[in-house]
């Protein structure tokens, strides 16, 4: 199993999402830059052109030199690429002007320029590499003039980068503070994940009471209810548990109480026939017992759910035939017989042996309190989706306060001639509950017999 942090993670990914929208802003932030200090430069270049040729440039084209005009820089920027921003600014180290003659002659230049042609006499922007720098070169002829404005590329690669980290630190610090913000935020907010894991760590191993925390945030609610949940279950499974193997053990004495008085009466008999005698009730209170604890482990395995049988659709009236089949041999040694009414497909969906029981167990009661000689009728409807199995007898039928509690366990009908365990109809109910089927007791008729009907949900 993985273990892992919820706020590492969640401060981990805010920080993975921070980095790449700043790394995408800061490329963005770049490439605007780039562009604009691209657009500004460019403006002023061709800005300084116009305005070289129209004070200088028509001048010079009419004058007679034999050597270039220098316009120089303040010694204060010359001797050092800084910082006096009284004298001017560095910047004006970067920038150049050349005023050449059509016939190649160098008329004027400033002192950041080279003697070389900064470009090719084309009007218009250009770039040219000269002694390892690039730079960005506007022609404008006048005459038999060109004024080429030049500046440095690193001048503008300089501004970009300016721009981008001014523009990126007080985001970029802006992030981080709210990283640790994030941090704290979720450090606060995730606390009652803590504080729920210390009370479950503080409880007893047996304790199955409620959680409850002071603060409980919306979306550890439905966390906490589920957990109650299962606390109630498991509540009621130890309950069951409990109330089970205490009546288990009390039903259970009662047989062996018996065993014991038959056994000892074989031992101490005075002849063969009290022996035998005594021997023949033991047998048959063994085989009570057998049948008692069949009865305690089918209840047992269908309260707890442990079967591993998948549900699966299921013919009804086919499952009644083969336990009615099995049945028959039974009912007809107490003068019973059986009887199946059943026209058309009923299908539903279920567990095969689960099923079985059930129709197997209505069978048994219907025979331990039916009448002698008289017919059992099992028969299967189906209307509105839903299919209706009725086991019917003949005989007594059971008082109206008593209709309610033979699906107890242990619970036998007051003045009932059988000596069964009580679990048989309890089985039934436990089975039916899980299938969310419905299960009524009715008279068969006014005075008469008892009719049990179960309803499930047809498949179509």
């Amino acid at each position: 199993m993985k273990n892992y942090s919820i706020r590492q993670r969640l401060v981990l990914s805010i920080l993975i999402s921070m980095l790449l929208i700043l790394g995408g802003m800061g490329i963005w932030s770049h490439l605007v830059a780039d562009h604009e200090s691209e657009e500004m430069f460019s403006a002023r270049l061709a800005t300084s052109a116009r305005v070289l040729e129209s004070l200088v440039a028509r001048q010079l084209e009419k004058a007679t030199i034999t050597s270039p005009i220098i316009i120089n820089l303040p010694k204060e920027l010359e001797d050092h690429d800084g910082a006096n921003e009284v004298a001017g600014h560095p910047y004006e180290t970067k920038i150049a002007f050349q005023v050449w003659s059509k016939g190649g002659s160098l008329l004027a230049k400033s002192t950041s320029a080279p003697n070389e042609p900064l470009g090719s006499f084309v009007s218009g922007f250009t770039k040219y590499q000269l002694n390892d720098e690039l730079w960005h070169v506007f022609t404008i002829q006048s005459g038999d003039v060109l004024v080429l404005a030049a500046e440095k590329n690193s001048v503008r690669e300089e501004m970009s980068d300016d721009l981008s980290v001014a523009i990126l630190t007080p985001i970029t610090a802006g992030a981080l503070l709210l990283l640790v913000i994030v941090n704290l935020i979720a450090y606060k907010n995730l606390k009652p994940l803590q504080s729920l894991a210390d009370l479950l760590s503080k409880r007893e191993p047996r304790s199955v009471e409620s959680i409850a925390l002071d603060e409980t945030p919306n979306e550890l609610k439905p966390v906490i209810q589920e957990l109650n949940h299962l606390l109630q279950r498991v509540r009621d499974t130890v309950q069951r548990e409990q109330r089970f193997i205490d009546a288990a053990a009390h039903e259970i004495r009662t047989p062996i109480a018996a065993l014991q008085i038959h056994i000892q009466n074989a031992v101490n008999a005075n002849n063969d026939l009290e022996r035998d005698k005594s021997l023949e009730e033991a047998l048959k209170g063994l085989r009570r017992t057998t049948r008692l604890a069949e009865q305690l482990l089918t209840f047992s395995r269908v309260s707890g759910t442990v079967d591993d049988e998948k549900a699966s659709l299921l013919s009804l009236d086919a499952i009644c035939e083969e336990v009615i089949h099995a049945q028959s041999p039974i009912l007809h040694q107490q003068g019973q017989t059986i009887k199946l009414e059943a026209n058309g497909d009923f299908v539903i969906l279920g567990e095969q042996t689960k099923i079985e029981r059930v129709i197997q167990n209505l069978i048994d009661n219907a025979s331990k309190y039916g009448a002698q000689n008289s017919v059992i009728g099992v028969s299967l409807k189906q209307s509105d989706g839903l299919i209706e199995l009725s086991v019917s007898n003949d005989g007594t039928p059971i008082p109206e306060f008593e209709k309610e509690k033979i699906f107890n366990p242990y619970y036998r009908v007051l003045g009932g001639k059988s000596s069964g365990s009580g679990l048989g109809l309890a089985i039934v109910k436990e089975i039916l509950n899980q299938y969310q089927a419905t299960i009524k007791v009715t008279d068969k008729s006014p005075n008469n017999g008892t009719t049990i009907t179960i309803q499930f949900k047809a498949v179509v």
